[in-house]
């Protein structure tokens, strides 16, 4: 339980950092989102995800919401897995975890 709650802390941190501006709409690649986690000092693992794993109905739903820039994100519990925060962008979707988790 300690971990999911260090991972709902990190995620949260990394949703809140990017709650205002465009950073994260600039992203088009795996290795510029992974530069934007380096840059926050964050240990979330990053994988690029098509729309329909970005909007298929989760299991289990924990938070979700819209920064600013109109970026979608959401938080959802993976059954027996990691917490994981999905982000639609303009030219990526992609998914961040715990990797301890």
């Amino acid at each position: 339980m300690e971990v999911i709650d260090a991972a709902a802390v990190e995620i949260r941190r990394f949703v809140d950092l990017h709650q205002t501006g465009d950073e994260l709409n600039r992203v088009s690649t795996l290795d510029e989102l992974k530069q934007v986690l380096r840059q926050a000092d964050s240990p979330l693992e990053a994988a690029l995800i098509p729309l329909e794993q970005a909007t298929r109905t989760p299991k289990i739903l924990v938070d979700s919401g819209e920064t600013t820039a109109g970026i979608a994100w959401r938080t959802l519990q993976c059954p027996g897995g990691p917490l994981v925060l999905q982000m639609i962008c303009d030219k990526v979707n992609f998914a961040l975890w715990v990797q301890g988790c």
